[in-house]
């Protein structure tokens, strides 16, 4: 069995790999030193959604960190600590400026899969292309399955009989009685 890895999610203390099968999109998640696996089936695939975030968390921990050195900078200007080394200090908070812009301007492309039992959810942070490619693998793929699916049953189904003419039938069927 062929797996292709789409992505990897991380957070905190979590990391999640997303991986395509050709019956499933499984995602590994390691919590901590718990390994578990999940699979959202294409056959049971009820919503697969596209869309663009942000990311509060991440934005939120570089806006705290910014904030620390600006305000060390701050407290060493201010007590005549000297202008070289308010910069110097000042110089720290700019890597976490730049995130936050860039995050702001880019954003996380967000692919999320569900069914009635599961959910996968993919991120791109910088390859957008990538991210509408995966995104229409997995729509035609769940299309695809679920089409042959339906087929199969059509298949399955017996023929309905037709149903008899109005002339076979008998008079108190086809006339209403008074």
């Amino acid at each position: 069995m062929s797996r292709i890895l789409l992505g990897r999610n991380t957070g905190l203390g979590i990391r999640e790999k997303v991986y395509e099968t050709a019956d499933a999109i499984e995602v590994d998640t390691t919590d901590q030193y718990e390994l578990s696996r999940k699979r959202v089936l294409f056959e049971d695939i009820v919503l697969v959604t596209y869309h663009r975030e942000v990311g509060g968390g991440y934005v939120g921990a570089h806006v705290l960190i910014a904030t620390v050195f600006l305000f060390i900078a701050a407290a060493t200007a201010a007590a005549q600590g000297g202008w070289l080394g308010a910069l110097i200090v000042g110089a720290f908070a700019v890597p976490s400026i730049v995130a936050i812009l860039v995050r702001t301007l880019l954003q996380v492309d967000v692919i999320s899969v569900y069914s009635r039992r599961a959910r996968a959810k993919i991120r791109f942070t910088f390859r957008k292309e990538l991210a509408r490619e995966v995104y229409g693998r997995i729509c035609a793929k769940a299309r695809q399955t679920q089409r042959k699916i339906e087929e199969e049953n059509r298949a399955l189904e017996p023929e309905p009989e037709p149903l008899p003419d109005a002339e076979t039938l008998p008079p108190s069927v086809t006339s209403p009685s008074a």
